[in-house]
């Protein structure tokens, strides 16, 4: 599956979505509810981390996503803004997960975060 996606830290919530502290790329199997979707993968990363460190450190918790990540080194990412082509958007915070399905991009346009629909929401 090559649906893309970006995975956005955040120190706390409510926020804007446009003000990410870590921004990451997924390349493919950016769903959210397949066995090898995002949250199938990340949850269990982010939980660990949670309860070793803790998830208000969003830039080393982004760090050790990556590095976590890092065995299909084509699929993972930083990026330094929105991709145009991503189908979905996991907001991490400190306790939950965010899943937004997003207004795909248009012609190259960078995306609009206000156009997003929160879909799904995973404690932490």
């Amino acid at each position: 599956m090559s649906t893309r996606c970006q995975i956005g830290f955040y120190e706390s919530k409510p926020t804007d979505l446009n003000k990410w502290e870590a921004l990451i790329y997924r390349h493919s199997d950016g769903y959210p509810d397949t066995e090898h979707g995002v949250i199938a993968t990340i949850l269990p990363i982010l939980a660990d981390f949670n309860t070793n460190r803790g998830l208000e450190d969003s830039e080393y918790a982004s760090a050790w996503l990556v590095a976590q990540l890092k065995t299909d080194y084509l699929n993972i990412g930083i990026s330094k803004d929105f991709h145009w082509d991503i189908r979905y958007f996991y907001a991490v915070y400190p306790s939950q997960v965010d899943v937004y399905k997003t207004a795909y991009g248009r012609d190259y346009e960078i995306l609009d975060a206000n156009e997003w629909r929160l879909i799904e929401t995973h404690n932490i």
